[in-house]
């Protein structure tokens, strides 16, 4: 797998995560709403368990992404730089 494919599935993969952390946030604080909505597959204790169990994979894939995102910066950066005596 080169390194782009990787980049996207670990930005795919945020983005779920994000998406679950959002919904089970919800699901904590606005439990009547996100009950209904999700027709009382989530209730309160279930988003609570779910918001506890996806903050780990989300740390360590938003890592990830920041990592995978700046180098390229990075490297771009060390190019365009002048020598030091250049000046």
């Amino acid at each position: 797998m080169n390194n782009q494919r990787i980049s996207k599935a670990i930005h795919w993969a945020l983005l779920a995560v994000t998406v679950l952390v959002v919904i089970s946030g919800l699901g904590i604080t606005e439990y009547q709403t996100i009950t209904a909505l999700t027709f009382g597959l989530l209730g309160k204790a279930a988003a609570f368990k779910l918001h506890l169990l996806v903050w780990i994979p989300f740390v360590v894939l938003f890592v990830a992404h920041v990592l995978l995102t700046a180098r390229p910066f990075k490297r771009r950066r060390s190019a365009k730089s002048t020598p030091a005596g250049s000046l």
